[in-house]
């Protein structure tokens, strides 16, 4: 019967065999404590360290640049259910660069069934995905501003939006779209309207708020805690 240490060997110098030169596939072996046993070129690359840093050390520590085991943590999605287990992640590397993949997991197991390791196979995800934490970060960084602001004004004196503006239901749909950072394409799709009818609405929303551009309306939307 073949020990733990011979299944491991023979995993590794299969995972070595079928992955070390892959030329776009980021994949990793790690252990039941969270750490790293093997990680291929792709996969150094991706998290912006050497091999050398990676193998040995928590995996958290290494691809996510954390101090302790993720919260939602596919690996031990995987040692719980024994079964493999898809999630989409992000990376947090040096520069703020934000990478985002699909992590697919998988159990390897002992001969007594219990899980030994996981591999786990990173899927970069599109340039979307960047575009749409940007546009959430903006949004997030704005609100923050806007309460801060607020924070030492008497209650009396923080506005709420004024039936004198007249916006309808549709032009504060809008602007809670465009508050979060959607384009007018995006708010189209979302509240299936025409593009050209997007474009109104917002001509219309700048004219009744005495606004200029989209950040201005942004400004104003937060402020009134209409997002």
């Amino acid at each position: 019967m073949k020990s733990d240490n011979d299944t491991f060997e023979t995993s590794l110098d299969l995972f070595k065999a079928v992955f070390e030169k892959a030329p776009d596939i980021a994949v990793n072996l790690i252990n039941k404590d969270y750490t790293v046993l093997w990680a291929n070129k792709v996969m150094g690359v991706f998290v912006a360290r050497e091999l050398d840093e990676i193998i040995g050390k928590p995996c958290y520590q290494m691809f996510r640049r954390k101090d302790k085991p993720c919260q939602v943590c596919v690996f031990q999605t995987v040692i719980r259910t024994k079964k493999p287990h898809i999630m989409e992640r992000w990376l947090d590397l040096p520069n703020k660069e934000r990478r985002y993949a699909e992590v697919r997991a998988y159990p390897i197991f002992n001969e007594a069934g219990a899980v030994k390791h996981v591999f786990e196979i990173c899927i970069p995800l599109d340039k979307k995905r960047k575009d749409e934490d940007q546009q959430r970060r903006y949004v997030e960084a704005l609100e923050k501003s806007i309460r801060e602001l607020n924070a030492d004004l008497p209650a009396a004196s923080k506005e709420t939006p004024s039936e004198d503006l007249r916006l309808t239901a549709r032009e504060l749909e809008v602007l809670r779209l465009i508050a979060k950072g959607f384009s007018n394409k995006e708010i189209a799709n979302i509240l299936k309207i025409r593009l050209d009818t997007v474009k109104t609405h917002i001509k219309n929303i700048f004219f009744k708020l005495d606004v200029t551009d989209r950040t201005k309306a942004a400004i104003w939307a937060s402020s009134h805690n209409l997002i």
